[in-house]
């Protein structure tokens, strides 16, 4: 890759990590005025959310088979095709059986988004040949602040829902259309298999991005609720915690590039359970909301570069082909960030919320010992080979 193309692709990159946030936190702000439009109860739209995570296990292997064989930049093309034109049809959906496959479609989309976009990282990241990773996914929540800040905007005026869809979803499509046309070509090998047995060292890779997905959901699910109900904070100061914890998770995964080149993947994934369980144990311990947050954004700095480190190393560590090996350890970490926040609220039944949030304490440990043996030499120390 020429030195001016570099920044290019680097852009184009980073912006399709924006733009996957961007359409989710369409969704994601817009979810009780769906559910009063259909008039669901709350165990009803709990099934027609199924519909998001059956589609994200479906399209992860998918993306990986389709980046294997076509590329990843043309499984982006295809992806941010279809993931706009499902965010437009959740807001058309009848009842909750037309919202469950919507949400399955857009789910799925998401994931060939997520397998590509990552593949594409690590293609571009391979070329450079240093840690470029983390500074990419630094758009994803910066997407979900933008798309939170819009779609706020889209409630506070009461624009209908298919309408907010409709203009998030062109800006999307328009968007995605011209930053393709940037990013690095890789095709797709043919004689490449498309699924893979993952080798004890992917696995082990795996538990760590289960790791990384589950702190990252419980954070996403429960930081606001922790806030009110176990602080007493007004409902607008607990709904900051979403955006506080989204924004210092883009501001640390602008330096997670710099402590990688320095360190190696290995000590900057211990040093990220180490961050994280400090901030998630302040978060716990701390008498004053003041406090709290200050823990969560702690906890928020040190999840940061956990994810992308951990995605950046599987091409080194597998003889998949990168979106194989990249879709085996985002499933896994997928099976966290799912698992988590339900296990996270039927501790906190039988205790306390506080109490139940220590389970991310012991989780961001858990990263810290995981760290060495998931990752060796060759595949998780120094600057990217």
């Amino acid at each position: 890759m020429t030195v001016i193309a570099e920044p290019s692709a680097r852009a184009a990159t980073g912006l399709m990590f924006f733009l996957a946030g961007w359409c989710y936190a369409a969704w994601a702000t817009r979810i009780p005025a769906i559910k009063d439009e259909l008039d669901l109860s709350d165990g009803q739209l709990g099934l027609a959310i199924l519909g998001l995570e059956a589609g994200a296990i479906v399209g992860l292997p998918s993306g990986g088979a389709l980046v294997a064989r076509a590329g990843s930049r043309l499984a982006l093309r295809i992806g941010f095709v279809i993931f706009p034109v499902a965010l437009v049809a959740v807001a058309f959906a009848p009842g909750i059986v037309a919202l469950a496959g919507c949400l399955a479609l857009m789910a799925a989309a998401n994931s060939v988004v997520d397998v590509a976009v990552n593949a594409q990282g690590v293609e571009l990241e391979h070329r450079c040949g240093r840690s470029i990773l983390s500074g990419l996914h630094a758009g994803h929540p910066l997407g979900l602040v933008a798309g939170g800040l819009a779609g706020a905007a889209a409630t506070a005026a009461e624009l209908p829902v298919a309408t907010h869809f409709a203009i998030a979803a062109l800006i999307a499509g328009l968007a995605s259309l011209v930053a393709c046309h940037w990013l690095v070509a890789d095709p797709g090998q043919r004689s490449q298999p498309v699924f893979a047995r993952p080798s004890r060292r992917l696995l082990l890779l795996g538990l760590i991005a289960f790791c990384a997905f589950l702190l990252d959901g419980a954070a996403y699910n429960w930081t606001a609720v922790h806030l009110a109900g176990e602080r007493g904070a007004p409902e607008w100061l607990a709904a900051t915690a979403f955006t506080l914890f989204a924004i210092t998770l883009a501001v640390g995964r602008l330096f997670g590039d710099r402590l990688v080149t320095r360190f190696g993947r290995v000590r900057v994934i211990q040093g990220c359970g180490v961050v994280a369980a400090a901030g998630s144990l302040l978060a716990i311990l701390a008498p004053t909301t003041s406090a709290t947050l200050i823990g969560w954004a702690v906890f928020g700095l040190g999840l940061a570069p956990l994810a992308p480190t951990v995605i950046g190393a599987a091409r080194g560590v597998s003889r998949a082909a990168p979106g194989v090996a990249i879709a085996a350890v985002t499933m896994i970490g997928y099976l966290g960030s799912f698992t988590g926040p339900p296990v996270i609220g039927a501790l906190a039944e039988v205790s306390s919320l506080s109490a139940a949030l220590g389970l991310l304490v012991i989780i961001s440990a858990v990263t810290v010992v995981l760290a060495r043996p998931g990752l060796s030499q060759k595949g998780g120390q120094g600057t990217v080979r």
